[in-house]
């Protein structure tokens, strides 16, 4: 088992080795992560901060260089439904990608 410590706030909810930090959400109540396609990679939203234990995250994937770019060893964020957890990790949400200039998010 893994656990996942979603910040602020502390909740820490174990889930099985190999599952989603989306899964992880859905796990943990009261921690909505925002998706629009229901975790198919397919919309960027559920973005996450990884605050520690990135080791035991599965690589970056295609999907995630699509919508994120390469540039996590700077940002730290990832898509929370492409990126597997196989120990302790400690995430935030990601703030929501802006739409654009001048657009309300």
């Amino acid at each position: 088992m893994a656990r996942v410590t979603f910040q602020p706030g502390g909740v820490t909810v174990e889930i099985a080795d190999g599952a989603t930090l989306f899964e992880a959400g859905a796990a943990a109540a009261g921690i909505t992560i925002e998706t629009a396609c229901v975790g198919k990679g397919t919309c960027g939203l559920c973005r996450v901060k990884i605050l520690a234990g990135a080791e035991a995250l599965s690589s970056y994937t295609d999907e995630e260089e699509r919508h994120l770019g390469n540039l996590y060893h700077l940002t730290r964020v990832r898509l929370s439904c492409r990126t597997r957890v196989s120990g302790d990790v400690t995430i935030a949400l990601a703030p929501r990608p802006a739409r654009g200039p001048g657009k309300p998010r």
